[in-house]
């Protein structure tokens, strides 16, 4: 405004000075001049004061996604302790596998005692025994086939298990992949921010979901393994019940070998008296030699009683064999008895093993 006020009075006096036009039209070109020149000094300072302007939603859009990495970083960090816990659970459920492979190693075992009992009880011959021991032969082998169809169930239910485990390996394998590509996008591309977070509550929802399943699939498991627990302390109580069966009835057996062993002294001294009557028999007919007419009948007589005794002498010898026999018979039930001993105190130390664990 200034150099404007200058150059008018120049102007001023330069027409009082000179009073030709060719004055003026100097004088005119001279102002516009100056008035461009104040335009050109104005316009940078302008534009400066647009610039400081521009510069600001700039800064609070770094500012905005600094803060939206930050977040989307802890979100992660989250999902990653929660992965933990799921490999923890997943350890934990090995473990309870291998238990389960464990009983069934001792149910095997047991199966296997089983069998020796059975090959055991056949040698017994055909005592009336046997039939009693046939029934409770039965009885376990049913028991046997009840404990392998539980078995069966059993390792439908580790599979079951396992399979379980695999799609939870399966989708937090995937799970983990979506993160990864989704925080890559957030990196790459910040307009998609909302869609992200969407897609990571989601992902929160499949993961409850997925610990809401494992937690079922822990009690699922825990009630399993505890009613086979208690079917194996109760088949335990019923193979004792029986092997105390066992014992009274071999009890039973040994008594009716004592009283057998009673009749065959008993018929010993029979026959020893027998034999003495033989013999003064024989003395009465050499004394009555001289008596012929009567020697026929006694001959006769003598006969008969030589049948009479080789009858007694067969019978005799048919009980001794029985008695040998069952002596026998005696002999390899002592030694089952024996088994079964052992065989209780393999189930006695099986049942305290399941006790402590």
């Amino acid at each position: 405004m200034s150099n404007e006020v200058k150059q008018r009075k120049k102007g001023a006096s330069s027409k009082e000075l000179r009073s030709s036009p060719g004055c003026s039209q100097t004088s005119g070109h001279q102002l516009q001049q100056d008035e461009l020149k104040g335009k050109v000094k104005a316009g940078p300072l302008v534009e400066a004061g647009r610039g400081s302007l521009c510069l600001e939603p700039r800064t609070v859009l770094c500012l905005l996604c600094l803060a939206i990495c930050a977040s989307l970083s802890w979100l992660v960090f989250q999902q990653s302790q929660k992965f933990a816990v799921m490999e923890e659970k997943y350890q934990i459920l090995e473990k309870k596998s291998e238990v389960v492979s464990e009983l069934e190693g001792q149910v095997n075992a047991m199966f296997g005692k089983l069998k020796h009992t059975e090959e055991t009880v056949k040698n017994l011959g055909d005592l009336q025994i046997v039939k009693q021991l046939k029934i409770d032969i039965e009885n376990i082998e049913k028991w046997s086939s009840l404990n392998s169809g539980k078995r069966h169930q059993l390792e439908g239910n580790v599979t079951t298990l396992q399979e379980a485990v695999a799609q939870i390996e399966h989708s937090t394998a995937t799970i983990s992949k979506e993160v990864s590509m989704k925080i890559g996008a957030v990196k790459t591309d910040v307009r998609r921010i909302s869609g992200l977070e969407s897609d990571v509550q989601l992902l929160m929802e499949s993961v409850q979901e997925l610990e809401e399943k494992l937690a079922k699939v822990e009690k699922k498991t825990v009630e399993s393994i505890g009613g086979m627990l208690a079917g194996s302390i109760d088949r335990i109580s019923s193979l004792k019940s029986s092997v105390s069966r066992n014992s009274d009835r071999i009890d039973l057996m040994k008594e009716k070998l004592s009283q057998l062993r009673e009749n065959f002294s008993g018929n010993s001294e029979r026959l020893l008296n027998l034999e003495s009557d033989r013999l003064k028999v024989m003395k009465a007919v050499n004394f009555a030699t001289d008596l012929k007419p009567k020697v026929f009948t006694l001959r006769k007589d003598f006969q008969n009683l030589d049948n009479m005794i080789n009858e007694l002498s067969s019978r005799i010898g048919r009980l001794a064999a029985d008695l040998l026999s069952r002596e026998r018979d005696i002999t390899l039930l002592n030694d089952k008895l024996y088994n079964l001993t052992q065989i209780k105190s393999d189930i006695l130390d099986l049942s305290d093993k399941i006790g402590h664990s």
